[in-house]
């Protein structure tokens, strides 16, 4: 099994993930920024053994003791670019200082962890780096232009590294979601999410477990890289 580390971990879709990779047997190393106590409460609570180290992904010193730390667990197998924010705003009042916000954390925040990952993975020539993406980054709706941008530069950047490394037995692929029973759904008022349903083909919102199985998935796909898997029940395609 694997040694994965999944950032953003304090978020629901990581509360979704983590429990189907512990299941599955992998190794798990688990960031938050700041919802440290609480992530180990959870864990606690659902009975999970993973260790958790805070960190704050756009500060490059936090960054370095981070993975200073994964060699202190034994290295790792996986990565997991999963920290993010959500802005909602329409284009023509989104500020650049928001919008740098944004990418800091959805994008920069990956190239940071991901490069310090691929010095490790080079070395040991075996790998997986996963970015969780979003529906939105193909279609975007009203307000998510800075969301949607930052997400679209995770996948073009996944498909970038697959090229780089891939005589290192390194993959590199995103996973883009849809509208799920977890994380920023539970913030979106009733009637909207009624609205939203009628845009997805399959009528209805998608179980978040499963990007837990599709992380698995490519983790035991060697063959499988530069990709971006679609979990959004053909929404992407409307």
């Amino acid at each position: 099994m694997s040694r994965i580390l999944i950032t953003g971990a304090g978020g629901g879709i990581a509360r979704a993930i983590i429990p189907v990779l512990h299941e599955l047997g992998h190794s798990l190393l688990l960031t938050t920024r700041s919802r440290t106590q609480e992530l180990k409460t959870y864990l606690e609570e659902q009975e999970i053994k993973a260790a958790v180290k805070s960190a704050d992904l756009t500060i490059d010193e936090d960054v370095e003791e981070l993975f200073n730390w994964v060699n202190d667990q034994g290295g790792l197998d996986v990565l997991v670019n999963n920290a993010g924010i959500a802005h909602a705003a329409a284009s023509w009042k989104l500020s650049a200082q928001e919008m740098e916000q944004l990418f800091q954390v959805n994008f920069f925040s990956a190239v940071r962890c991901s490069s310090k990952a691929l010095a490790l993975m080079r070395v040991q020539e075996r790998g997986r780096i996963i970015n969780i993406s979003s529906v939105v980054a193909h279609k975007p709706s009203f307000g998510t232009s800075g969301y949607a941008a930052t997400k679209s530069a995770l996948e073009g950047y996944a498909r970038g590294i697959a090229v780089d490394v891939a005589n290192k037995g390194i993959t590199a692929n995103t996973i883009a979601y849809g509208y799920m029973e977890a994380g920023m759904l539970y913030d979106v008022p009733e009637p909207m999410l009624e609205e939203i349903k009628k845009t997805i083909p399959v009528g209805r919102f998608g179980d978040a477990t499963q990007i837990g199985h599709t992380i698995n998935y490519l983790i035991n796909s060697p063959f499988t890289s530069g990709q971006t898997i679609h979990l959004n029940g053909g929404q992407w395609m409307l």
